[in-house]
């Protein structure tokens, strides 16, 4: 799910005035301790530190956590995955306490991220950490 795609999202919501049947919340950010759930430690440090100016010094790490032409670092990053994680989690806290029948993250639904690796476009695997948010309520 690349960025572009979440604002044309947005905007196809807005411009056909599907948002007023809706209740939209602002997601929280999600912290390292939740991403840390699924994620490795030195994966998410190395998330919050790179930077499109200071990639060079992160070749190595870079390789190792499979970052770079399918999943570019660009301006926000970090951000971009607190928002996106802290939205689904928070989405699966909603339906846990029966608070909605229905949530939606458009800027979600991002699996294909691995324990420590990124893969299309997929730096956090969201979806995986929402499944454990929903597992403490919800058997399997």
């Amino acid at each position: 799910m690349k960025p572009h795609r979440i604002r044309m999202a947005h905007n196809l919501l807005l411009n056909y005035g599907l948002y007023r049947k809706m209740e939209i919340y602002r997601p929280h950010k999600a912290t390292a301790e939740e991403m840390t759930k699924f994620h490795s430690d030195d994966y998410i440090r190395f998330l919050r530190s790179i930077r499109p100016n200071n990639m060079s010094e992160y070749n190595k790490q870079m390789q190792r956590f499979n970052v770079g032409e399918d999943c570019p670092i660009f301006d926000g990053l970090y951000e971009f995955c607190q928002l996106s994680t802290g939205g689904l989690v928070a989405a699966a806290v909603k339906l846990n306490k029966q608070a909605s029948e229905i949530c939606i993250n458009w800027g979600g639904r991002l699996h294909h991220a691995k324990k420590s690796e990124a893969s299309g476009f997929c730096y956090v695997n969201d979806i995986f950490l929402g499944i454990l948010e929903l597992l403490k309520y919800h058997q399997r």
